[in-house]
Order: structure tokens, then C-alpha cells, then sequence
């Protein structure tokens, strides 16, 4: 997730929420646009996407999906399965299980390093780092919500 130009990058949930307040929307469009060619308008695509569209607000939706995703986007660089763990909070269980899920959808890459001791990294595929502009205008709204009404609705 990236900040205006000129910006240190948030070294903390706190920091990002407010610096996501800040985002420059025309940086961010710009620097997607590609992403949108050719695509039609939402009035304009097909119902069957909407499936896909159900399936990947599963897979975010789940538990520590987006602390997950969140540190594999700030982070920038490929993680260990410890630094995940501490960062998302979740059990060894949970967090092998959601990773599992991410690699299958083809969202998080799973590298092994035949090295003593082992060990293995994730990161995000390109397909997830297409979902960037959309986690940021995600944080951008909830950290803008919050300091306005002090949380979302009910």
C-alpha cells in the first residue's frame, strides 16, 4: 500500500490507517488504470462474474485473511511463516490452513528453500498486488469513517 509521494512508509496499523486517510485517489488511479481497460462498466458485465466476485470476498473474509494480506502488503518482501504468525496473530493451525487457501487461488506464493534449517516464504502473486488499489481505497474509507464517527455503524 503506498503512500503520497514524499511520505515515510507507516510503520504501524495506526500509522497506515491515518496515512490510507491521505491516500492521492489520482496517483492510485493512474498508477491501476491499466487494470480497467477493457473492462465494462458494472451496469455493463456479466452476472457470472459475479460468482468470482463471491468467491474472493470468501477467501477475504475469513479469519486473519486481511491482517495476512495486510503485512504481505506493507512488508513488501517475502515473509516466513513466524513473521506471518506474529504479525496476523493467528494459530499455527488457522494461518497454515488460510495460507493453504491463498496459494490454491493462485493470491500467495509458497517458495521452500531446501537449506538447513528449512524454511519456507510466501508472498503475494501478481493477481493479489492487482487487489492492492482495492485494499487501499478499503483502508482509505474505514480509517476515514472511524475518525469521523469514531467506528462504523452498526
Amino acid at each position: 500500500m503506498k503512500p503520497i509521494d514524499g511520505e515515510k512508509v507507516p510503520s504501524s496499523e495506526s500509522e497506515h490507517a491515518v496515512a490510507s486517510a491521505r491516500l492521492d485517489p489520482e496517483a492510485v488511479v493512474t498508477e491501476y488504470f491499466y487494470l480497467l481497460e477493457g473492462v465494462p462498466p458494472i451496469d455493463e458485465t456479466p452476472r457470472e462474474l459475479n460468482e468470482t466476485v463471491r468467491t474472493l470476498l470468501e477467501l477475504l473474509t475469513g479469519a486473519h485473511a486481511m491482517a495476512l494480506f495486510y503485512a504481505l502488503f506493507c512488508e513488501q518482501r517475502p515473509l516466513r511463516f513466524t513473521e506471518l504468525e506474529a504479525a496476523t496473530g493467528a494459530s499455527p493451525k488457522v494461518l497454515s490452513r488460510r495460507l493453504k487457501e491463498f496459494v490454491e487461488a493462485g493470491l500467495v506464493t509458497r517458495r521452500s528453500y531446501d537449506q538447513s534449517p528449512p524454511h519456507v516464504e510466501y508472498e503475494p502473486t501478481t493477481m493479489a498486488k492487482e487487489l492492492d488499489p482495492a485494499f487501499q481505497f478499503l483502508f482509505a474509507w474505514a480509517a476515514r469513517h472511524d475518525q469521523l464517527t469514531g467506528g462504523l455503524p452498526e
